[in-house]
């Protein structure tokens, strides 16, 4: 039977020594402090930790400790508490704070021993009953300051994500920003100052779903910076990249997540511009046909974005060049405009447009003479082909 068991209560000398301990617990905690600074790199510089805030947090732990090894009761784990979600709000890692904690609780034990050898008064049944409760203080101790720097990031990201979001937000809504005001923005949106930025939009298969889920980690693992946000009927980001080599890496991206049409925006240097190339990222969007999973970029589908930038004025060029081929029966329109999109996409090569088709090269001629006829446009004018292609477009689109 140990002494604690017989007596009820903790070794009157290792009260009597936490005691003599408290009494010098400035001197204490800075030993403490000066062994932290020493086995834990992270501390040595006092860039994130301050040496003042470093010892404050040593007093206060320390202090609770020797308090319940002398008063034999539970510790009071405010202070691992504060420290925890005090290292969390100043971007510690979990990590190292375990490991501050670990050279304060191994500190208390070597003083213990020392004094305990010294006087010769204590047992050495009375020094395993002193570690054993001061290695489940030290448990307590690290699980309640885990907890509470854990509760503390959890709370600090969203707290970064909401103001993200509000930061992309008005640089979507093109407000106003001072020049100050845009180094702070891109600095909370963890972006460069300067471009090439292009701003991405991707339709919502529902209503305020997200139809990039995990965009931004994937991307950043390609070195890829972005910043987005959640809108009702898309998701907008704005994205960092270094040259137009990594447009590459964007597009492969956005495309194997690609669940809907996604608009990508021409590059722009400013995040004063972002509101802008907002538009030209919806146009990219709406350039495609709806359903489609397809990365549209602005600049390579100039016939479809001119479709869409002014739809009152395409549904009247579409009535007026494609009018009497609208008008036929359904079959028939429909045959006559997918033929004309497979000439358009075989690069007016009538035989190439039938393999894709299924068909003769003669019958696709014919087709072709029969839009002629019915336009009176020749598809050998460039002009009358242009007028004919850019009312296909909108008709595809169903601009009307």
């Amino acid at each position: 039977m140990t002494r604690r068991e017989a007596t009820g209560g903790p070794d009157p000398e290792l009260v009597a020594l936490a005691g003599r301990l408290l009494d010098t617990i400035d001197e204490f905690a800075d030993e403490i402090a000066s062994a932290i600074e020493a086995r834990v790199e992270f501390y040595v510089t006092h860039s994130v930790v301050p040496a003042d805030d470093l010892r404050r947090s040593v007093r206060g732990n320390l202090e609770y400790v020797l308090k319940s090894l002398r008063e034999d009761s539970y510790a009071d784990v405010a202070a691992a508490r504060t420290t925890g979600a005090l290292r969390a709000e100043q971007g510690v890692p979990l990590s190292v704070v375990m490991a501050a904690f670990r050279v304060l609780f191994s500190r208390i034990w070597h003083s213990l021993v020392l004094h305990a050898r010294a006087q010769e008064r204590v047992s050495e049944q009375a020094l395993v009953d002193a570690a054993s409760d001061l290695w489940a203080a030290h448990d307590t101790f690290a699980e309640e300051m885990a907890a509470a720097h854990r509760e503390a990031t959890m709370t600090l990201l969203l707290r970064n994500e909401g103001e993200r979001s509000a930061l992309v937000g008005a640089l979507l809504e093109g407000r106003p920003l001072h020049e100050t005001s845009v180094w702070d923005v891109a600095d909370v949106l963890r972006l460069p100052k300067r471009g090439p930025f292009v701003v991405v939009a991707a339709e919502s298969v529902q209503l305020a779903q997200e139809a990039l889920p995990g965009i931004e980690n994937r991307l950043r693992a390609r070195r890829i910076g972005s910043a987005w946000r959640l809108l009702p009927d898309a998701q907008i980001g704005i994205v960092r990249f270094e040259n137009d080599a990594d447009l590459q890496p964007l597009t492969s991206t956005l495309t194997e997540s690609a669940r809907s049409r996604i608009g990508v925006s021409p590059p722009y240097v400013a995040l004063t511009e972002t509101a802008a190339a907002l538009r030209f990222a919806r146009i990219a969007l709406a350039s495609t046909v709806a359903g489609t999973p397809r990365v549209t970029m602005f600049d390579d589908f100039p016939l479809a974005v001119a479709a869409v930038s002014a739809p009152d004025a395409m549904q009247r060029v579409r009535q007026a060049v494609l009018g009497p081929i609208l008008d036929l029966p359904p079959e028939q329109s429909k045959m006559l405009l997918e033929t004309l999109a497979a000439w358009r996409d075989s690069g007016g090569s009538a035989s190439t447009a039938a393999g894709a088709l299924f068909c003769h090269p003669n019958t696709v001629r014919h087709r072709l003479r029969r839009i002629e006829a019915a336009t009176g446009r020749s598809l050998g004018d460039p002009k009358a082909t242009a007028e004919i292609l850019i009312a296909l477009e909108a008709a595809l689109l169903g601009i009307a």
